[in-house]
């Protein structure tokens, strides 16, 4: 038998103080996988020569970079804290790439990407018991609307509502990969914001087609009055790539506009936000303990597509190790270690076109989608 243990690249990236640009697609060839990636930091830092401002920012930006990372990692506030705690970034260091730099008298400006070792932080999170995701979603479309008693808006620049998710999309930094729209005239027109609304299938179908999203999550912001006050009413549906209703994600009914719009629709925004984020993290938890294993048939059409098949597998953080049982001419068998849900395998499989689906007698089959 030939067991195989999987190592996985991670990368774990920085935002630097308060003018950090992070984002969670990270250049492959520099850390692999782009859910642990985050690239153009940027660091203006000020301090009496340039030499301590180049240490103290680079320092400070790792230092938030760790941080933004390891949320998006372990998610749970409390686990977070617990671990920030108990680890210094010092023993997840894996390179540090400086983009661009100019050192000035007393300052320091630069743009750095930063990459931690993955098997490090897993080992660390398998030896803390702390359960974890890593595994990033398909990419999810968001379309606004905002309704209010003058008409239906869905892609005006400058509405708070729509600017607002436009701006926590280009902000995000968790595993759940949402994607947008531009704002034009054109996206207007083929895009109507009546229909968006209304969960016109047809109209979202061709929306997630020309994002290239598999999924499509409207989210409605509605301001109405009761008697002289106005009310707000938010509500978020997730929908698939054909149009389809697969869940509600809020339904927040005549909240009492009292402390400002403004804050209020940033309060629903990261309210849908976190809501998505939680889920996607349950589904696809990983954990240090004893996997299950499982029995799979692999059916193939050549050894090439033999190989391929045990590429994938090797890649899926949910599949903890493989063991080769049998190659024939038209199918091979393997036996895979779970160290997480057979749902979030599947959910890994997914991009792949690929599925383990479970058999009557316990065991399962790898079969193309």
């Amino acid at each position: 038998m030939f067991r195989r243990k999987k190592i996985i690249q991670t990368i774990v990236l920085g935002a630097a103080l308060a003018c950090a640009s992070v984002s969670t697609v990270f250049a492959a060839e520099r850390c692999g996988a782009a859910q642990f990636g985050v690239r153009n930091i940027s660091i203006d830092q000020s301090a009496p020569t340039a030499s301590e401002a180049r240490s103290l920012g680079i320092r400070a930006a790792a230092e938030t970079g760790f941080d933004v990372v390891i949320n998006r990692l372990l998610h749970n506030p409390t686990t977070v804290s617990a671990f920030l705690d108990s680890h210094d970034l010092d023993e997840f260091t894996d390179f540090v790439h400086i983009t661009a730099e100019n050192s000035l008298e007393g300052r320091y400006i630069g743009m750095l990407d930063f990459c931690f070792d993955a098997d490090r932080l897993r080992q660390a999170f398998k030896r803390a018991d702390m359960p974890w995701a890593e595994q990033s979603s398909p990419p999810i479309l968001v379309l606004p609307v905002w309704q209010a008693p003058d008409g239906v808006r869905a892609w005006q620049p400058d509405n708070e509502w729509l600017a607002g998710w436009r701006d926590a999309v280009n902000e995000a930094t968790g595993l759940v990969r949402f994607v947008l729209l531009k704002p034009t005239i054109a996206n207007e027109r083929r895009l109507r914001a009546d229909n968006l609304a209304s969960g016109d299938m047809t109209t979202l179908q061709r929306a997630a087609q020309m994002a290239g999203a598999d999924q499509v999550m409207v989210v409605i912001a509605r301001l109405d009055y009761a008697g002289s006050a106005p009310v707000l009413n938010v509500s978020g549906q997730l929908f698939s790539a054909a149009g389809a209703q697969l869940t509600q994600l809020a339904n927040m009914a005549d909240i009492p506009v009292t402390d400002g719009l403004a804050s209020q629709l940033d309060a629903a925004r990261a309210d849908i936000l976190a809501q998505m984020e939680s889920s996607w993290h349950a589904a696809n938890a990983l954990s240090g303990t004893d996997g299950v294993e499982v029995t799979v048939t692999v059916p193939i059409a050549s050894l090439q597509e033999w190989s391929s098949r045990l590429a994938v597998l090797a890649q899926v953080p949910a599949i903890e190790a493989y063991e080769i049982r049998m190659l024939g001419i038209d199918q091979g068998v393997v036996t895979i270690t779970l160290a997480g849900s057979l749902a979030t395998v599947n959910n890994a499989l997914s991009p792949h076109r690929l599925k383990i689906e479970m058999l009557a007698d316990h065991n399962a089959i790898l079969s193309a989608q």
